[in-house]
């Protein structure tokens, strides 16, 4: 087997999966969230240099795992945004586990990333940089988004500050992404539970304290070992104390971007700005998180007899 077969075998054999559980003592839960084919596909879309795609595919896994926090058609997004050579990086999830992300570097940008000693997110966001969780359940619900400077050297410590400082929760988040096409990506977070009463605090603590030592144990290896699947990885972390691991949720790629819902936008727009779009007898509307181009034709725009 070649090796970039062999590299496409090991992306394929990692399941889109989310996975719940919970710790024996009921006082932490978590998600395992391990992506082969989703971080292949969002991940190679542009040639992102490696720091700018390890935190794109971070992303991602962040997303997938508060995806599972959307009861009802909705959308979660998580985003970064700064003044420096990556000013955006974005994901969202829908309702149902579609997933997808983009990050905004220019070839320019790309050139002066690989000369910086410091990549860490903050370095690569630049000034002014800062993390936005939201929250849209849609139908006429109320909106929600939290934003927080954004910390630390790593996405994990970043969204660990999101989390204390935003939601006043205790969260622990390790992440992975592969060095190597076609880029998979894992991660496993783990939250304390809010205590029921004031008699069962040091138990929380205790079982709190339990779950982040284990977590801190946890190599990248294992994370993205295509023969290790989230309950086995479970077990062999959790199994003195006892896990329960609840089923498992499919993730996907998906974008809102069909041809029928831009055509609907565009013809929803004035005349005028859809005859401003018509460059060499067509207009082009790109989409930056598929990276692929929708083209209509004058007629299509209600523009017939313009060229």
């Amino acid at each position: 087997m070649s090796a970039n077969a062999a590299l496409m075998s090991h992306s394929a054999a990692i399941s889109n999966l989310l996975t719940p559980f919970m710790l024996e003592s009921g006082h932490v839960r978590g998600r395992v969230v391990r992506l082969g084919e989703v971080a292949a596909t969002i991940l190679s879309r542009y040639d992102y240099p490696a720091p700018v795609r390890r935190m794109l595919g971070e992303l991602v896994i962040v997303a997938g795992m508060l995806s599972s926090n959307l009861k009802h058609a909705g959308i979660f997004t998580i985003q970064i945004r700064g003044n420096g050579l990556v000013p955006l990086v974005v994901v969202d999830a829908v309702y149902g586990g579609a997933i997808r992300g983009y990050a905004d570097v220019s070839p320019e940008a790309a050139q002066a990333i690989a000369a910086l000693d410091d990549t860490s997110p903050r370095a690569l966001v630049g000034a002014g940089a800062y993390l936005a969780i939201t929250f849209d359940p849609g139908a006429d619900m109320q909106r929600y988004q939290g934003i927080v400077e954004l910390t630390g050297e790593s996405i994990a410590q970043a969204l660990g500050h999101y989390f204390t400082l935003s939601e006043q929760l205790d969260v622990e988040v390790c992440l992975a992404v592969s060095d190597a096409a076609p880029w998979a990506a894992a991660g496993l977070i783990v939250e304390r539970m809010p205590e029921a009463s004031a008699a069962v605090a040091d138990e929380n603590m205790d079982a709190w304290r339990y779950a982040k030592a284990l977590l801190a144990t946890v190599k990248r290896e294992e994370l993205l070992d295509p023969l290790l699947d989230a309950p086995a990885l479970l077990y062999r972390l959790f199994h003195e104390g006892g896990v329960r691991v609840y089923d498992a949720h499919t993730l996907s790629v998906g974008c809102r971007c069909s041809r029928e819902r831009i055509s609907g936008l565009l013809l929803g727009m004035p005349l005028t700005d859809r005859a401003d779009m018509i460059v060499d007898g067509a207009a082009s509307v790109h989409c930056q998180f598929c990276n692929k181009a929708e083209i209509f034709t004058p007629s299509e725009l209600g523009l017939a007899g313009v060229q």
